[in-house]
């Protein structure tokens, strides 16, 4: 779906996910095609239209949360790196983080990383952005104006930026893991950025070296 302003062009872009999920994709445009943002995000599809009235709305700060008792059962660890996160393990999370428990405490339980654990309870909304899990920019000599792009620009480097996913693609992509192909050679294959193919590796729950990668870049 795309909207035009006076001076501006909105588009929203949504790929529907299992369990009644959605991956969504903003992007805030010029009139002339220049980015001036972007936003992706995975919500519940029941979720979308109470977004819609938020986002519009005046934001409220949310009330406290009381903390609930932990009387489920916990989830099966996680065999190896980068296994997908299954309802189960999500609510297990949940409870157990706002019952007290840390990262550290969570990772040792899920069999997980810290850095797993932190960058899930950050996607969750529970924690505020792990600032310290990413490398700090290069601090240049003389301060620089930021750089416009547009999506043509993109496009130069990876043909196939912003468009939507289709099932042959992703069943591809999903095989090309298996046989042990690497996020850059992902990346060069199918026209994307490396983490446009790192976030699509994490929604079909694909197996193989680039799909423990693809945790890195916050999965």
């Amino acid at each position: 779906m795309e909207i035009d302003a006076s001076r501006r062009r909105y588009s929203l872009q949504a790929d529907l996910l299992a369990e009644g999920r959605a991956e969504i994709t903003v992007v805030v445009c010029t009139s002339d095609g220049v980015i001036r943002g972007e936003l992706t995000g995975e919500v519940d599809t029941c979720d979308l239209a109470e977004i819609g009235r938020l986002i519009a709305s005046t934001p409220v700060t949310p009330g406290g949360q009381a903390t609930p008792s932990v009387t489920s059962p916990p989830p099966a660890k996680a065999t190896r790196h980068g296994q997908g996160w299954g309802p189960e393990a999500v609510a297990h999370l949940k409870e157990h983080h706002r019952a007290g428990m840390s990262p550290e405490q969570l990772a040792e339980e899920l069999g997980r990383s810290e850095k797993s654990i932190r960058w899930k309870l950050y996607d969750l909304k529970l924690i505020p952005f792990p600032g310290d899990l990413v490398p700090g920019p290069r601090t240049p000599v003389e301060p620089e104006a930021p750089k416009a792009y547009s999506v043509e620009a993109k496009r130069q480097l990876h043909p196939n930026a912003y468009k939507p996913w289709d099932p042959e693609d992703e069943k591809r992509l999903a095989e090309r893991c298996v046989q042990g192909a690497s996020l850059s050679e992902l990346s060069q294959e199918f026209g994307r950025n490396e983490g446009a193919i790192a976030s699509r590796l994490l929604k079909i729950q694909a197996k193989g070296p680039a799909a423990d990668d693809a945790w890195e870049y916050g999965g």
